[in-house]
């Protein structure tokens, strides 16, 4: 995989990097309402839920969409389990809003009735690690239905290369030196 430098400042500058629909249209409601798609397309398919960050985590900027996606069932129990509510591991995946690419990952959540919970935040390490096997195959599922649509899983390999040391990345998700994971997938408070 190759980004050219062009490329980096676009993304930087939250301007879409593909040709294809509905990148091309740089409409983040119209990249956000094609995601919604997929989104009820994997859960059909898989009968999983969902759990997606739209918001940008609540302030700042994501150049990616958050969803998660898991089971009710103990293939799919946490780690931590917290003294009351809910808390399960699932398959995260990163979408970018600005280019046909995604991310896999596993990350743990866990809510309560008061609106209290834990959630995990993508970064560069977490790629393409699975602990457990239930969300290695989930994975595999959803790689499926969304390669059918046009995206592009980028593995974490491909990802952790530097960028120019002249561009600073916008991001509270990782420090310099910046990677291609961190110009794709930022996170600006």
């Amino acid at each position: 995989m190759f980004i050219s430098d062009d490329e980096i400042s676009a993304l930087l500058s939250e301007r879409s990097i593909s040709q294809e629909y509905p990148w091309v249209t740089n409409d983040f409601q119209e990249i956000e309402k094609f995601f919604k798609f997929l989104f009820a397309e994997t859960r059909r398919k898989t009968q999983v839920k969902s759990l997606v960050e739209w918001q940008n985590y609540g302030s700042g900027y994501a150049s990616f969409v958050d969803a998660w996606f898991y089971r009710e069932s103990p293939d799919f129990s946490a780690s931590f389990e917290p003294d009351r509510g809910e808390s399960y591991t699932g398959l995260v995946v990163v979408l970018s809003r600005l280019s046909p690419y995604f991310v896999l990952m596993e990350g743990e959540k866990s809510w309560n009735a008061e609106g209290g919970g834990s959630s995990y935040l993508p970064n560069l390490g977490s790629v393409d690690k699975f602990r457990s096997q239930a969300v290695l195959d989930l994975a595999s599922e959803v790689q499926a239905i969304l390669e059918i649509h046009g995206l592009i899983r980028l593995s974490h390999e491909m990802l952790d290369k530097p960028i120019d040391p002249e561009f600073d990345v916008p991001t509270v998700l990782s420090d310099r030196p910046f990677t291609l994971f961190d110009a794709l997938f930022h996170w600006e408070d």
